[in-house]
């Protein structure tokens, strides 16, 4: 089964450009209601505060999103789990073998789903994407109106 790494990103960098956006979207609030610009100002976090909280929830929201990740593989493989040797082979080889779809449990898990409800066809061995518009050659002609 294929394996694509997460690319993981760094710390929370707190950097001159990020500072300089936040006290841009302090001052639009302010500017938004100018009768209560004080009481906002009073009310706002500052500048250190709100990159503090930024850092913090940048660092939760990675381990988020790997935890999530995960949970999709062992799904994957939960689902798999299900199917018999011989359909397991030929999902698994479609999904292997399928350049548009990347190593990623959720393509693995849309393929499994797709063909569960039927858009993708075992036929002669092979997974073959199920015919839902017909090519006119093969459409049958309409009864004629009478």
């Amino acid at each position: 089964m294929r394996f694509k790494k997460r690319e993981r990103y760094g710390a929370f960098e707190d950097t001159g450009r990020k500072r300089a956006a936040a006290g841009r979207a302090q001052q639009k609030q302010r500017d938004a209601l100018p009768l209560f610009a004080e009481q906002f100002a009073e009310a706002q976090p500052s500048i250190d505060q709100v990159m503090a909280a930024r850092a913090a929830q940048w660092e939760t929201a990675e381990a988020q999103q790997r935890a999530s990740r995960a949970a999709a593989w062992r799904e994957a493989r939960r689902r798999l789990a299900r199917f018999d040797d011989a359909t397991r082979a030929v999902v698994l080889a479609y999904w292997n073998g399928h350049r548009w779809l990347p190593g990623d449990p959720s393509y693995l898990l849309d393929t499994m789903h797709s063909f569960e409800r039927g858009r993708l066809v075992l036929e002669a061995g092979t997974l073959r994407p199920a015919q839902i518009v017909l090519p006119p050659r093969q459409r049958r002609n309409p009864p004629a109106a009478g």
